[in-house]
């Protein structure tokens, strides 16, 4: 079941909102007028959520290099050692 608190409880209450926030891992809606107008998160689920997004435009952006050509196929550990060594080199 979703948390949900009124738009006046934050004001009232924000620290002990935050706190449960933080320890239960779950977002809170904040609802004004029995509509939902945001959301609070924990520092925790944040992180967990940019590096979600993180995640998501890395594999947008290999799907892009793969599909114009500018990926390498690696085989056998030896490849790998190669291609890590001119990385080294390069850097």
């Amino acid at each position: 079941m979703l948390n949900t608190i009124s738009a006046k409880q934050i004001q009232r209450e924000y620290k002990k909102i935050f706190e449960r926030a933080n320890k239960q891992n779950q977002p809170i809606m904040v609802i004004t007028n029995n509509k939902p107008v945001g959301a609070i998160i924990s520092l925790k689920l944040l992180d967990q959520l940019n590096r979600n997004l993180q995640l998501e435009m890395l594999e947008k952006e290999a799907l892009a290099e793969y599909k114009k050509g500018g990926t390498i196929n690696i085989t056998t550990p030896e490849e790998l050692r190669d291609f890590f060594d001119e990385i080294r080199e390069e850097v």
